[in-house]
């Protein structure tokens, strides 16, 4: 039966949220709005601020705006981009004082995102705080013309010195209710974020929350039981969200309406540790947070303990895990609340049960009705009904709405038929367990494209990675399932290629729909996704438990090599989806990527662990993959681990590399240079690498070179020329350069092949017309042993070197090498342009297979006259322009997105200093120094250049710029490193946030270094060849801040 809430609450009447704060500031002025910190560290304190306080500043920003801006009877939109801070709140208030109608964006759009929304909500002036200053002005297109206005600090706000009168407000809410309060929008998961007007008559929805009928005794899933009577409350409810969310925001309007006062975070990076910080600070009652900072949390006594002190805590967003939410409720309440931008909060209640957690109950006076839309799914519907308008928030959102479906799926607890627990979406959207979104349409339809497959279907909605789903052409299949896989699988592999690596589909996680299954469809003929889904829902859950079970295989019982080694091949078969793998094949030139490798050192020494707990496992290390890439190495390693021996030794590093370029250059024929070959008036290139970020910008400049004829691309994916008009075009460069194909051609190649797998036609129209080899194509991963570049990268550096022997002109090949081929250079004079011995080059496997590289060119012009250039370039630095993107992928980017997750930045980048140069000089300074190469062909058969920039500055210097943008402090190198070091077993989330996790090895070299005298790059040929190269000056903050507006983490 519904009962009524506690008596001493009243029904209050519909009200406007500025009349609320004017009255409280007369009636109750010391009751409290909210805690807010005095700095960024929680040390520092927190102060309070009274709804006097509050009124007062609403009235100083109203006559602030008022003077600046004027007041509005029109409603203009006006837009806020700011810090994190109870401004949010206050410009909202005097918005509602003056007129205005206010827009609060994300301050994480990018600038196409932004131009959207600006634009769809017709915004007359952009308010900014100072610390969003940077944000403001690198906006472009047309959010660039918006008149901004920089907002006065909280301080001066809430200064009470200033004498000003009350900014009268007496609109009521009859006539302000079908009228926008503020502005937000969607997140933008399927497109372009869309502005939500939410209008005054949603807030009284919002009011009205806490005094709907709901059952007696039972408390709601959200903070509306925390509603107090009392002028002094002594509740307080911890607000983490950002304030452009809806979430944010009714921290601020629970305090308003029902008297709940919140904590306003330090602004700065959400941790477990600031949380536990906070909480011990300010002791509140209760919280709303992420699952992911929930997991974190519940791994950690500590801050169990802080959340065992709170009544509630809510989380929402995503899923939150089982096993975290069964152990979070042994310490405290855990509440699920569910809304969305456009509705609110929905009115539920906090289920009967603790083991309950997970599953919704709606109250009953809301009026949800859970309609069946396929065997067990129920889509969550609002009808409209008298009273929608006093309770139901999307009924004012969509005013002439007769029903709201949600698109929300459920399905009904087993037993309880008042529970329901939340499913996914009628969309096509996936959300991995690790908040990972993927939209799998264009995967399932390339798969569909195969003769032999009539429908396919990505699954993995809360899982951990997804499985594909395959109903067969019944009439073209025969053979079982495994051919049939294996004969559709490279289709796979090409699909896997429009989704993001975390959701591409492995091999051994393909399943065949059974015939008496079909697919069920809509009636527009398409699949219905949840409907297949629950059909399939035993099959998902046996491949899922297959996989699990795979991963986590034990040990064999008898210890040997060979029974070791197939255990070792069955797991990573497990987790690569290849089961062709040899035991001398390098894992890293199949395609195992840094993810797998930490997972496959976890599952090691997981292994080893259960097998027995007294065996040291400290040997298996994600170096230690690295440097043993092959099945049967690996399996050498863990058979050393489980017999207790020293780790096998491996071949030495110098023996490696000789044997290497021994390899590659035995044969060589012995010739002399051939001084007939006239070289063409025009030259003819082969460009290696053009889809990547330096091959771009010199297809780019040699396009628009008049002493260029032509230029073919080598590229090995077959749609190189689509990719090159969309990086182009994404790049500011003109596409219109790439539609003459008598100026550009775009080849699929195979680099380790002979004759890079061209006909004979091509091949032989290369051989007579090409006189220049730019090979800029090669794989960037520094945790690679260098094994793993030899097929395709080192044996292609040969492949030219052959083809340039055959040449008409004598091809001239030259090699974009690396400064890591000089990095352990001990001499006192600048590094030479010259060749290296091994001993210079850094001990890592990329810099030593360019050093390879590099011999092979250096032996084919000493032996066999073939003409080559050797260009070292260092740091590639972003463009200059504001279009393209520094690869946020690199280390750089790494430390700049890790410094923020931390909060902290490193002083000093060890012995490096910045000597960068920005990527789209580096690709004019390259085609300068080539052509002037062009006419010292003859006498000097090899050369060499450092591409490094002269003017070398210290890494502090550019800090600045990241402080401006981002929260963090300066700390030293070492300590920033230290931190990282202690996340032992980082789950996906934490290398989300923090990259620089996979890099570890390289930071960690980077602190070794700290100290050592970095010898000077000599640069004198490149500056004698280039005039770009000697008028180049040192990496300016400016550049630093559009590099950052670029990455926009």
């Amino acid at each position: 039966m519904v009962g009524v809430i506690e008596s001493e609450t009243v029904n209050p009447p519909q009200r406007l949220l500025a009349t609320v704060v004017d009255s409280l500031a007369i009636e109750c002025p010391t009751r409290r709005f909210c805690l807010i910190p005095n700095g960024t560290e929680v040390h520092q304190g927190f102060r309070e601020v009274t709804f006097k306080d509050l009124c007062r500043a609403v009235n100083t920003v109203s006559w602030w705006m008022e003077r600046h801006l004027g007041s509005s009877i029109k409603g203009e939109t006006i837009a806020y981009l700011g810090s994190n801070d109870i401004r949010y709140i206050i410009l909202m208030l005097a918005s509602h004082k003056t007129g205005y109608t206010i827009f609060f964006p994300s301050t994480r759009l990018s600038n196409e995102a932004y131009d959207s929304v600006l634009g769809a909500t017709r915004t007359k002036m952009l308010l900014f705080s100072p610390e969003k200053h940077h944000l403001v002005s690198g906006l472009t297109g047309p959010s660039k013309s918006i008149s901004s206005l920089e907002v006065p600090s909280v301080a001066e706000m809430l200064n009470d010195s200033l004498n000003l009168k009350n900014y009268y407000f007496t609109s009521t809410y009859e006539k302000m209710e079908d009228k926008p309060a503020f502005i937000i929008h969607s997140s933008g998961t399927t497109g372009m974020p869309k502005p939500v007007s939410l209008p005054h008559g949603f807030l009284g929805t919002i009011d009205y929350g806490p005094f709907m009928p709901r059952p007696s005794g039972r408390s709601p899933a959200f903070f509306q039981d925390l509603l107090s009577a009392d002028p002094h409350p002594s509740d307080l409810a911890l607000s983490i969200t950002p304030y452009f969310h809806l979430m944010g925001l009714a921290s601020f309007f629970e305090s308003i309406f029902h008297n709940i006062p919140f904590v306003a975070m330090p602004d700065q990076p959400l941790s477990v540790n600031l949380l536990i910080d906070v909480i011990r600070a300010t002791h509140p009652t209760a919280t709303i947070l992420p699952p992911s900072i929930l997991e974190d949390m519940s791994r950690s006594p500590e801050a169990l303990e802080c959340l065992g002190t709170l009544k509630f805590v809510c989380y929402g967003g995503a899923p939150l895990a089982k096993e975290v939410g069964d152990k979070l409720s042994q310490y405290t309440q855990v509440r699920n609340p569910i809304g969305s931008t456009e509705m609110g909060i929905i009115s539920s209640l906090v289920p009967e049960g603790k083991e309950n957690w997970g599953y919704f109950e709606w109250n009953p006076a809301y009026g949800v009705d859970m309609q069946p839309v396929a065997d067990d799914l129920y889509e969550l519907v609002i009808p409209r009904v008298e009273d929608s308008r006093r309770m139901h928030g999307i009924f004012h959102t969509f005013p002439t709405l007769k029903e709201y479906r949600s698109k929300d799926i459920y399905v009904q607890h087993p037993e309880n038929p008042k529970l329901w627990q939340y499913r996914g979406r009628l969309d096509d959207v996936i959300v991995l367990s690790n908040g990972e979104k993927l939209n799998p349409v264009t995967l399932e339809k390339v798969v569909e494209g195969h003769p032999s497959v009539r429908r396919a279907l990505v699954v993995g909605q809360g899982r951990f990675q997804t499985c594909l789903l395959i109903e067969p052409a019944i009439d073209v299949l025969n053979g079982d399932e495994r051919n049939f896989v294996d004969t559709i699988w490279p289709l796979v592999q090409a699909a896997n290629k429009t989704v993001p690596r975390y959701g591409q589909v492995l091999k051994n996680m393909i399943r065949l729909a059974s015939p008496g299954k079909p697919f069920k469809l809509t009636p527009k003929g398409t699949t219905q996704r949840h409907a297949v889904n629950a059909d399939y829902a035993e099959e998902i859950d046996a491949m899922y438990a297959a996989q699990d079970k795979q991963l986590g295989a034990e040990l064999p019982s008898t210890i040997d090599f060979e029974s070791v080694h197939r255990y070792v091949h069955e797991v990573i078969t497990s987790l690569t989806g290849r089961s062709d793998i040899k035991p001398g094949d390098d894992l890293f030139g199949l395609g195992l990527d840094s993810l797998q490798a930490i997972q496959l050192s976890n599952l090691l020494r997981s292994a080893v662990s259960s097998y027995n707990p007294d065996l040291n496992t400290k040997s298996i290390t994600v170096q230690n993959v690295y440097a043993r890439p092959t099945t049967d190495k690996l399996a050498g390693l863990l058979l050393d681990v489980l017999q207790e021996q020293a780790t096998t030794p491996m071949e030495s590093r110098s023996e490696k590399i000789a044997g290497l370029v021994s390899k590659y250059t035995g044969d060589l024929p012995i010739r002399s240079f051939n001084s007939s070959a006239q070289l063409p008036p025009l030259s003819t290139v082969i460009l290696t690498g053009s889809t990547g970020s330096l091959g771009s910008y010199i297809l780019s400049g040699l396009l628009n070179d008049p002493k260029v004829a032509k230029v073919y691309c080598f590229n090995r994916a077959p749609d190189a020329a689509t990719r090159q008009r969309q990086g182009f075009g994404e790049k500011g460069l003109d596409v219109s350069l790439l539609e003459d194909p008598s100026k550009v051609e775009f080849l699929h190649v195979s680099f380790g092949d002979k004759r890079f797998g061209l006909g004979d036609t091509m091949y032989s129209k290369l051989r007579d017309t090409v006189d220049l080899i730019i090979h800029n194509a090669w794989k960037v991963n520094f945790n690679h042993p260098v094994s793993s570049f030899e097929d395709p990268h080192i044996k292609g550096v040969r492949e030219f070197v052959d083809f340039s022997l055959e040449s008409r002109y004598n091809s001239h090949l030259a090699f974009v090498s690396s400064v890591s081929t000089i990095a352990a250079w001990e001499g006192k004079s600048a590094v030479p342009e010259s060749p290296m011995d091994l001993d210079a080059v850094l001990k890592q496997g990329y810099g030593e297979s360019k050093h390879v590289g590099e011999r092979i060119c250096l032996e084919a012009s000493r032996r066999s006259g073939v003409p080559t250039s050797v260009l070292r370039v260092g740091q590639i630095a972003g463009p200059d322009t504001r279009l393209g993107l520094w690869n946020p992928h690199e280390w750089l980017p790494s430390l700049v997105k890790t410094s923020k997750s931390m909060g902290k930045v490193p002083d000093g980048l060890g012995s490096f200093l910045v000597d960068w140069i920005a990527l789209d000089t580096l690709a004019k300074i390259t085609i300068e120094i080539l052509f002037s190469r062009r006419s010292s062909l003859s006498t000097q058969r090899h050369a060499v250049f450092h591409l490094t920039n002269p003017s070398r500055i210290p890494w502090a210097s550019l800090i600045p710029a990241i402080q401006e943008r981002y929260p963090v402090s300066v700390v030293s190198l070492a300590e920033w490193v230290d931190e990282l070091e202690h996340i032992r077993n980082p789950s996906p989330q934490d290398l989300a946030e923090k990259p620089a996790l996979k890099l570890l090895s390289f930071f960690q070299a980077l602190a070794r270094s700290a100290g050592v005298q970095t010898a000077e790059i000599s640069v004198e040929n490149s500056k004698e060849a280039s005039r770009a190269m000697a008028l180049l000056g040192p990496v300016s903050l400016a550049q630093m801040s559009n590099w950052l507006n670029q990455w926009d983490f």
